[in-house]
């Protein structure tokens, strides 16, 4: 007997055992139950990245990456009765052996064979789209998972967003209009048994809670009461007022302010004025959209310092007061500023910002004293 013909009787052997132990690994680690253990597992013990092998979504446009699948796992985590309805669906599949779509939001599925010999098997997930609606027409909006690059495709027609995996989502909505770009972080469950999620967009909402846009507006009611010394000062000129709209600069040509100064003049040889100070009581800020235009209205506390030199009389007369403002804006496109379109008052005594939550405290402390003199320019002191 040919010596080497002996010596390949253990190679043979010992390959036809690996071979054997392969085809067996390979049978246990496709089987179903085995399937279903490793979906519970990284459930239960947040391992998302442990499915990335294991799931297959209904619409191959689906995006299946870490971002897509931590938001499934999160869902089941925080959603006790849904993971079991679907753990339930799984292990009947399993006992009855039919491997096919069903009517829940995961199914366990064949999903092809190993090697042409051995099923496979895959968890096959029903994908939905977002649906956004009460935006403007007008809005430009982009939907994104939030820390990652995932930016969510839309189709134009329907507004609709994905399609994409079940699951909760951690959300940057993009808005665009306007007033500038603005973004919402918003928590979007996907899940249940319509095909679409809605997503509410709420303009004036966004925009009211943005500290941009309460800063242009803080600054803009800072500007006109600042503005209004100058006006107090310069003979009632209204060129002074830098950001109120047309409307209202027709409004004073309209009952010649100026002429009214002329009759003051008449018994003053001097004023000085100061701003001492503003708080906007922001618990009051409404922002609206109206048709296609933006408006704010809010109110403040405001002081000045006021004395008047009567003609013939040595001695200043402290004429200082105090008073709430109430405001109303609007947005001027072109300018990209708001500016003042209404401003009524009443008298304050300074105890009504005490009660405003939230409000904005700007000093007047270092506002300049200006002055007007008869027959003289004003001047700073």
């Amino acid at each position: 007997m040919n010596k080497k013909w002996l010596y390949a009787i253990p190679a043979v052997f010992v390959l036809m055992i690996v071979i054997m132990a392969t085809v067996l690994f390979v049978q246990q680690s496709n089987k179903p139950k085995q399937a279903v253990e490793v979906f519970e597992q990284a459930v239960e013990q947040k391992k998302p990245k442990q499915l990335k092998e294991w799931i297959m979504a209904d619409d191959k446009r689906a995006v299946i990456n870490d971002a897509s699948l931590k938001a499934l796992v999160a869902y089941l985590n925080t959603n006790n009765n849904s993971y079991q309805v679907i753990t339930e669906s799984l292990d009947k599949q399993v006992e009855k052996k039919e491997f096919k779509t069903t009517n829940q939001q995961i199914s366990l599925v064949e999903s092809g064979k190993k090697w042409g010999l051995f099923p496979e098997y895959k968890f096959k997930v029903k994908t939905a789209y977002i649906k956004v609606t009460g935006q403007h027409k007008d809005d430009e909006i982009h939907l994104s998972i939030q820390k990652s690059n995932d930016t969510l495709k839309k189709d134009k027609e329907e507004k609709l967003y994905g399609p994409v995996l079940p699951g909760a989502y951690q959300i940057n909505v993009t808005v665009k209009n306007k007033l500038g770009t603005f973004i919402d972080k918003r928590k979007v469950d996907v899940w249940g048994g319509s095909n679409q999620v809605s997503l509410l967009i709420d303009d004036e909402k966004i925009a009211q809670s943005d500290q941009r846009i309460q800063k242009d507006v803080i600054s803009a009611v800072e500007t006109f009461n600042k503005d209004f010394v100058m006006y107090y000062t310069n003979e009632f000129e209204a060129k002074h007022f830098t950001n109120v709209s047309d409307s209202v600069l027709e409004g004073l040509a309209l009952v010649n302010v100026e002429s009214e100064f002329a009759e003051l003049e008449e018994y003053v040889d001097e004023i000085q004025m100061q701003h001492s100070g503003t708080v906007v009581n922001l618990d009051d800020l409404d922002i609206n959209q109206i048709h296609n235009e933006w408006t704010a209205d809010v109110e403040a506390f405001v002081a000045y310092n006021n004395k008047f030199k009567i003609r013939g009389i040595d001695r200043y007369e402290d004429m200082s007061y105090k008073e709430i403002r109430t405001y109303s804006l609007n947005y001027d496109v072109k300018r990209k500023k708001w500016l003042i379109d209404e401003a009524d008052r009443v008298p304050a005594d300074g105890s009504e910002k005490d009660s405003w939550d939230k409000k904005a405290e700007l000093s007047g402390k270092d506002s300049p004293v200006m002055k007007w003199k008869r027959k003289e320019s004003m001047e700073q002191l």
